[in-house]
């Protein structure tokens, strides 16, 4: 037998979550953004299964871009932080991506590579300081660019800062920064909005929307579900009781003690830990699911297990049943506050450990 822990990921959530998006801004085109492993939620096998729906996919970097195409996948691949050397322009040529570009090393090795992009996406600095040239760059990129011949379309780009933060006005000021950039440049398609933005934010229309987060059904606000924002959760992270035992009142449990029992109760031992992704500083009462009752962590969080308690003390687990850690019933972004984290963050340090299993309509696999 094979340790339990077993990540499920829906892919027609990932579908509906996708149209959803562009239903929201229903003028602009959409990447489906599969960096970082799709979210923790396996690049490859999402990326087929969206292949002949998404106008577009987005990655990080290059090597992701080329997992994808040497997986059979056939859409436009845009690189987020474009090109990190000067020979991936040939790559990029070679296999149809587009990219963003950043800064002037990017744009002189483009032009003196001589190959050919369908669109490269010039990132504009709006006030986030990370990556991206100011109006006046911007404005001179895209001049060389266009006249390059080298450049199928030329698109401006930016990244909010504050989007989810909707009493933010940040958002509003990069916006405004960004129209008096286009209106400096002409007439220029705009790539401004994120999954926050998408969500709540009025953007420019007949551009290109970059739906990340909310693809796999989790919110980028905080104090809010994906759920209740009409998302469907894609992830389900379940694994199986693997011991039980009878704690007597106070009794001690894990590494420092750091968990007495108020009274006589049943404990379950459950495989799953820090080294599969589990948040290692996830707080005593983090909510779970034990055959479909509601359970919580007791204790610290070891490398490869957790104590867990029922709800109901009265209750006792026993072994073999379901452990629910997060999906369902437990909304990723609660466990995700218990450990002073994002949802982001949890399922996308996801490592190989849980076995991964793809369900769909037609079939499971």
């Amino acid at each position: 037998m094979a340790r339990p822990l077993t990540a499920t990921i829906n892919l027609d959530a990932i579908l509906n979550n996708y149209r959803y998006a562009k239903k929201l801004q229903p003028t602009c085109k959409a990447f489906a953004v599969v960096k970082s492993n799709a979210y923790g939620h396996g690049a490859v096998e999402v990326a087929r299964f969206l292949d002949k729906e998404v106008d577009a996919f987005a990655v990080a970097a290059i090597e992701e871009a080329l997992a994808l195409r040497h997986a059979g996948v056939e859409s436009p691949i845009m690189l987020l932080e474009g090109v990190f050397e000067a020979d991936e322009w040939a790559l990029c040529e070679q296999h149809g991506f587009w990219a963003a570009l950043e800064n002037a090393q990017q744009l002189s090795e483009l032009l003196s590579s001589q190959v050919s992009i369908e669109k490269v996406f010039v990132k504009l600095d709006t006030g986030m300081h990370r990556l991206g040239v100011d109006m006046d760059g911007a404005n001179d990129f895209v001049d060389q660019l266009r006249s390059s011949g080298q450049v199928g379309e030329v698109l401006l780009m930016t990244h909010f800062a504050c989007a989810d933060d909707l009493s933010d006005m940040a958002t509003m000021e990069q916006l405004a920064y960004f129209e008096r950039t286009r209106q400096l440049i002409g007439d220029i398609p705009a790539s401004v909005a994120n999954s926050a933005a998408i969500m709540k934010w009025s953007v420019p229309e007949g551009g290109w929307i970059r739906p990340g987060i909310m693809l796999y059904g989790i919110s980028p606000f905080a104090d809010v579900t994906g759920t209740q924002l009409g998302l469907q959760p894609a992830m389900t992270l379940s694994s199986k009781v693997m011991s039980v035992r009878s704690l007597k009142k106070g009794d001690t449990v894990g590494y420092g003690y750091s968990y007495e029992a108020q009274e006589d109760h049943v404990l379950a031992t459950v495989a799953v830990g820090y080294g599969d992704g589990y948040p290692r500083h996830a707080k005593e009462e983090t909510p779970l699911q034990i055959a479909g009752q509601s359970a919580y962590l007791a204790g610290r969080v070891s490398m490869d297990m957790i104590t867990v308690r029922m709800a109901d003390y009265h209750s006792a687990p026993e072994l073999g049943q379901e452990v629910v850690l997060w999906g369902g019933d437990v909304p990723v972004e609660q466990v995700a506050e218990y450990a002073d984290t994002i949802g982001y963050e949890l399922v996308t340090r996801m490592t190989a450990r849980p076995k991964y299993r793809y369900i769909n309509n037609d079939n499971s696999q």
